[in-house]
């Protein structure tokens, strides 16, 4: 089974466990809701009957108190509809009866109201405020409230069971508003999972891709859009991983041609004068002359293919971080002109003007070393590449929120727009002959490795035929882990 079929599989395996879950818990949270509505509703019924039965008692006391018990059976009777629309029912009974035996059958008379209501009921038992309201209204089939007047007693008693269809079809209404409300809500949460995990599909894709040693696709598309939020960004974060991992590999390959190239030729002298030196018919002095001159020229040749080799390692430890930064107070300007005294003499052989412009009192936290070696790779640089007659010059300047810039300049043959960014790539030439000017393409690179390691960033502008500047940013804020850029944003090795 390849990547692709396998993350399909885990995914699809992982939607339903979420959807699932996800159910569980939502029908869980509904359940509990309808039962707090559920409650609601009934607690509000018994409040509203509650209040109806209280408000008929104190109406038919005060009749009591300041008329007579016949003008209450009288009132009752006359309004009964009332007492029907609330399924509450009146009953009368002498007071005798009421104190000795409440529940005797023969002493209670209906009155008007709900007939369904029976009239042997112990009317004591149920009655309001002798029970918690849950056991009042939903445990006791009736509430009852009794009226003293002066010759009888009057209970209302309010049916129960009737108001249950009632508040069951309120709480069923809500009920069936949160089903179709998990209904639409479980669609589209199942949309939401499915697309939220739709991109670790495309991830694996593109590792069945990978798998099949096909890196050209990430270089391709790494970096084409802005950073997608989400899942996507493990994707993006991927695809960016695996460009860079295509980005080393070329680097290595190109790096690998390189060095076969330029250690080829030491190689293959060396090779030349020994043979030259042992198959030499020359006998004597002669040909111990030939032997020591085949020696030196060895010597040479392995020279220069051991500091293409140390050049090589010194660069590679600065870009995996081996290489550790001992920052301390540097005065810029004293390596500013310190380098500027080592190049003189050979600026003055090549006929070329060397200026040094460093900024009055200039101190940094920084690694002098590390500092020392980008300016004598810059100049290095500049001077290689200026003719006879023309100006290198050093400067510093300081920038706010206590930032350095140091600036190298030159009047030289300058670079190409298309080549700017690729200056900065190990082992990297513009002459791509690499027989006109001394060196490995390192320098360049070993410096800008440098400044990325210090936190700062390199800037480069040239117009060919005029000079090039090469322009090192160090900031107040600058961390090791800063990056270095270049114009145009182009990334280097």
């Amino acid at each position: 089974m390849s990547s692709k079929q396998k993350v399909e599989v885990a995914l699809a395996l992982t939607q339903r466990q979420l959807f699932r879950k996800f159910m569980a818990i939502l029908l869980l949270a509904l359940l509990m809701i309808e039962a707090v509505v559920g409650g609601i509703f009934f607690y509000d019924l018994y409040r509203v009957e509650t209040k109806i039965m209280t408000s008929l008692s104190v109406e038919y006391q005060r009749i009591l108190k300041f008329e007579s018990d016949d003008k209450l059976v009288h009132v009752i009777r006359a309004n009964p509809q009332r007492l029907v629309d609330n399924h509450i029912a009146a009953f009368v009974m002498p007071n005798t009866t009421a104190e000795a035996m409440p529940g005797e059958k023969a002493q209670v008379r209906f009155l008007a109201g709900e007939r369904q209501i029976p009239a042997d009921l112990d009317f004591s038992a149920y009655q309001v405020g002798d029970h918690s309201w849950i056991s009042a209204f939903l445990a006791s089939p009736y509430m009852t409230l009794r009226m003293q007047g002066t010759e009888h007693a009057f209970w209302l008693v309010l049916d129960n069971q009737a108001r249950y269809p009632v508040a069951m079809k309120q709480w069923l209404m809500t009920f069936l508003a949160l089903v179709l409300l998990a209904c639409f809500t479980s669609v589209f949460i199942w949309r939401l999972i499915h697309n939220t995990l739709q991109p670790l599909v495309v991830l694996g894709h593109h590792l069945d891709d990978l798998s099949r040693g096909t890196l050209d696709a990430f270089a391709r598309h790494a970096g084409e859009a802005e950073v997608p939020q989400g899942l996507a960004a493990i994707n993006h974060s991927v695809r960016e991983a695996v460009s860079r991992l295509h980005g080393v590999v070329t680097t290595m390959d190109r790096t690998l041609d390189a060095i076969a190239h330029d250690i080829r030729t030491p190689l293959s002298r060396i090779q030349l004068s020994t043979e030259n030196a042992l198959l030499s018919q020359l006998q004597g002095k002669e040909k111990s002359a030939l032997q020591a001159s085949a020696l030196a020229d060895c010597s040479e040749y392995a020279a220069q293919a051991g500091n293409l080799l140390t050049a090589l390692m010194k660069l590679n430890d600065e870009q995996t971080g081996k290489r550790t930064v001992q920052r301390t107070p540097v005065n810029v300007n004293d390596i500013l002109r310190r380098v500027a005294s080592w190049y003189e003499d050979i600026a003055e052989l090549k006929g070329i003007e060397i200026q040094c412009e460093p900024a009055p009192s200039l101190m940094m936290d920084s690694d002098a070393d590390k500092l020392t070696q980008i300016l004598v790779n810059l100049v290095d640089n500049a001077l290689k590449f200026t003719e006879s007659g023309g100006r290198v010059s050093l400067s510093s300047a300081a920038l706010a929120q206590g930032g350095v810039a140091l600036q190298v300049a030159d009047t030289g043959i300058g670079i190409a727009p298309k080549h700017q960014a690729l200056v900065f790539k190990r082992l990297y030439r513009v002459d791509e002959s690499r027989s006109n000017t001394e060196g490995y393409g390192l320098g360049l690179s070993l410096a800008a490795a440098m400044v990325r390691n210090l936190g700062g960033t390199m800037t480069l502008a040239s117009v060919p035929g005029q000079g090039s500047t090469f322009t090192v940013t160090f900031s107040s804020a600058a961390s090791e882990n800063d990056s270095v850029c270049i114009d145009r944003q182009a990334r280097f090795d």
